[in-house]
């Protein structure tokens, strides 16, 4: 029976939940400034461990500008690893945002990140 290897930290393009993955850099500076969907992790045992995901239309500048990024430092493992979906643009700005958040909840549900819509380090009035 063949196991499939996860993907190594130097690979560039992955398949990973059904999308091709761009990543896992190691800079935010590595991201494009293209619309699409972002990944957060640290170095896991075997492959990278989801710290949190989010969308945006400027995957770059959204994660140098978040408002997580020091919570992300914080409870990383070790180095803070990026990885982005990117989503070519549909025929309207509606449809494109509402592709990208719909492969953020497909993300969010296999990997239950620690951070996002109901983060454990939220203060009680932040919880929705």
């Amino acid at each position: 029976m063949a196991h499939a290897l996860a993907p190594s930290v130097d690979e560039r393009i992955f398949e990973r939940w059904g999308y091709q993955v761009q990543g896992w850099f190691s800079s935010p500076y590595e991201l494009e400034e293209k619309s699409g969907v972002f990944v957060i992790a640290t170095q896991g045992f075997q492959q990278p461990f989801v710290l949190d995901v989010g969308e945006s239309d400027n995957i770059r500048f959204f994660v140098l500008n978040h408002e997580r990024r020091t919570f992300w430092r914080r409870n990383a493992l070790g180095s803070l690893l990026y990885a982005a979906i990117y989503t070519e643009d549909a025929d309207s700005a509606f449809l494109s945002e509402f592709q990208r958040q719909n492969i953020e909840q497909h993300i969010r549900i296999f990997e239950q990140p620690v951070f996002g819509a109901r983060d454990l380090f939220a203060r009680p009035q932040d919880v929705i």
